[in-house]
């Protein structure tokens, strides 16, 4: 019996040696600056991330279309460090929590992350990543300096061409013909909002918002010069600023108010401070300083009161960006297939071979 017990365990354990050794195998190796192998396990991993992302598997194909999309990553990687093009641990740390901070919707240190990841998911920040986009964090922030790497190489060497991309007049008014019932704006108040941290001494913080309503009522306190204190929370000890509120549930749910909440604070009068009000963390204040109707916007109106931006402007510049994008996207694969030569990259696994691996 502990025999055959043996022989299954040690069956078992070539077998998986051998799936391990068949994983690691590698596929191309690209070799413009340095040799960089990219293994079965490689691709497999990267078809499964994507593959969970488009929510369907994967077919021999386009399997093929993502190893050239790794190849094509490395090549100008290494052109670009080739070149000298580098990025610190401090940059690549700023745009890792500059992401982050965009995952939460305000910037975050990554203790302040990682405490948000733990509380909501009751997971490390290592294993957040990995179930997302199944890399820790020093994987993601080697994914991340790459992916910069990349983009300022890119830029180097088509910028120019890049940036002269823009759209015509024709297209500017024709987008505006067809999209003209989605350019509205929506009743709307401009008001001035104070604000009052209560801090530990909660009657103190009372106390000085209290004042500067009054001050305000009779005249001794200026929005103007209110604005101006702000400028500098910690010496002013509040912060203040401008605020558009909208009138429509969607803006009500983004402030945390019930839309009924919303509907009251337009019918309040202008110029007139408001009554005091509590949060959990401040006290605060606020002032209608304008109220806008509804309207259907023409092309050569404001995009929104209190700017100069107008609608054809605003057209332009998302236009503009459209197609710059487009135009990045074919920079990079001009640049992929002049990188992409024999002297470059090596394939070890073409044909029948390489389609027989990639049908798992």
């Amino acid at each position: 019996m502990k025999r055959l017990l043996c022989a299954a365990l040690f069956a078992a354990a070539a077998f998986s040696s051998a799936f391990a050794q068949a994983n690691l195998q590698p596929l191309v190796v690209v070799k413009l600056n340095g040799h960089e192998t990219i293994s079965l396990k490689d691709l497999k991993d990267s078809v499964e991330t994507y593959q969970s992302q488009a929510g369907k598997q994967f077919t021999v194909e386009e399997k093929k279309e993502l190893l050239e999309s790794l190849i094509d990553q490395k090549l100008i990687v290494q052109a670009a460090k080739k070149e000298g093009i580098v990025f610190s641990d401090s940059q690549i740390d700023q745009y890792y929590l500059a992401n982050m901070s965009q995952m939460i919707g305000r910037q975050v240190s990554e203790k302040e992350f990682a405490d948000i990841v733990r509380q909501q998911t009751g997971k490390t920040v290592d294993e957040f990543l990995v179930s997302q986009v199944r890399m820790n964090v020093a994987q993601y922030k080697a994914y991340l300096r790459n992916q910069l790497t990349a983009q300022q190489y890119v830029m180097t060497k088509k910028q120019a061409e890049i940036n002269a991309v823009q759209p015509s007049d024709k297209e500017i008014r024709d987008f505006y013909e067809l999209n003209k019932s989605k350019l509205v704006w929506n009743d709307m108040v401009h008001m001035f909002l104070v604000s009052v941290k209560k801090g530990t001494d909660v009657s103190a913080a009372k106390a000085k918002i209290e004042k500067m309503i009054s001050d305000y009522s009779s005249g001794k306190l200026s929005i103007d010069s209110m604005r101006d204190a702000a400028r500098d929370p910690a010496a002013a000890g509040y912060v203040a600023g401008d605020l558009m509120v909208e009138k429509t549930e969607q803006y009500a749910n983004s402030l945390g108010v019930t839309y009924e909440r919303v509907l009251q604070i337009f019918e309040e009068p202008l110029n007139k401070a408001s009554s005091l009000k509590e949060t959990d963390a401040d006290y605060q204040f606020y002032i209608l300083l304008e109220k806008y109707n509804a309207k259907m916007l023409g092309i050569s109106d404001i995009i929104q009161p209190g700017t100069t931006l107008t609608v054809y402007e605003y057209i332009k510049g998302n236009l503009a960006n459209q197609m710059k994008s487009v135009a990045l996207v074919k920079a990079v694969q001009d640049i992929s297939n002049e990188l992409n030569v024999p002297a470059n990259v090596e394939r070890k696994k073409t044909g029948a071979e390489l389609d027989k691996l990639l049908n798992w």
